[in-house]
């Protein structure tokens, strides 16, 4: 856990963000599209430590202004 970052867990919602970062096979994030302004929302100490859940990219897509780090909408 680099900087005591749970890179498995989603910094938005803290579920299992399915990352495969270090698996044989790519991450699904290599060729999803994560909004920067998604990414933006979190802390700097957060930003590119841990995949954002794909749940939470889809819940930003849908309401972007009423999407905040700390509601869990995910």
């Amino acid at each position: 856990m680099p900087n005591g970052v749970n890179t498995r867990l989603c910094p938005f919602c803290g579920q299992n963000n399915r990352c495969m970062i270090n698996e044989t096979q790519p991450c699904w994030c290599v060729k999803a599209d994560i909004p920067n302004k998604l990414i933006a929302l979190l802390p700097t100490q957060l930003q590119q430590k841990a995949c954002i859940c794909l749940n939470c990219v889809n819940a930003y897509r849908k309401n972007p202004e009423g999407f905040t780090v700390n509601t869990n909408s995910c």
